[in-house]
């Protein structure tokens, strides 16, 4: 089995027994070519015969709505062709936040339909602003190594 190191996790690309099939970050093979063929999850749920798509995005404030809706649409010929092989339903979640930990209105009718219960959703928030701050303490350490001021350092990075 292999495995792919994201940033500091290592996480198995693909986890199979007779409940379900789970792939992390691989393409997705069908019959017809397809750009767009790999996405961050892609669990097919062999007891429901249903397969879930989950599109995972961070991204600024100004983004948030454009992110979460290219991230449902991304995969819509990729979603119509599994539904064709494998012969089920198919569904595309996004999964999108700021970086701040901001989401859209339609966040929680997503979680809901992850079933991701709040004291998870709240520790991935959590890990969210954790990652922010240290990449600004980091961009901020760095850029007074450089003998930049504070608010230079602010204004270059943005």
């Amino acid at each position: 089995m292999s495995s792919k190191r994201i940033r500091s996790h290592s996480v198995q690309e693909i986890l199979d027994n007779e409940y379900a099939e789970i792939r992390v970050d691989t393409r997705i093979k069908t019959d017809v070519k397809i750009r767009n063929n790999r996405p961050d999850i892609f669990i097919l749920d062999k007891k429901k015969n249903k397969i879930t798509l989950i599109e995972v995005g961070i991204t600024s404030q100004d983004s948030l709505q454009i992110v979460e809706t290219e991230k449902l649409r991304k995969y819509d010929l990729l979603a119509n062709e599994l539904g064709l092989i494998y012969k089920c339903s198919v569904e595309i979640i996004p999964y999108v936040m700021t970086w701040d930990g901001i989401v859209t209105k339609y966040h929680k009718s997503h979680l809901k339909r992850l079933e991701i219960p709040m004291n998870v959703e709240a520790y991935i928030q959590s890990i969210v602003l954790k990652k922010t701050v240290e990449t600004i303490s980091f961009d901020r350490r760095r850029g007074l190594e450089s003998g930049l001021n504070a608010e230079e350092s602010w204004e270059r990075a943005s």
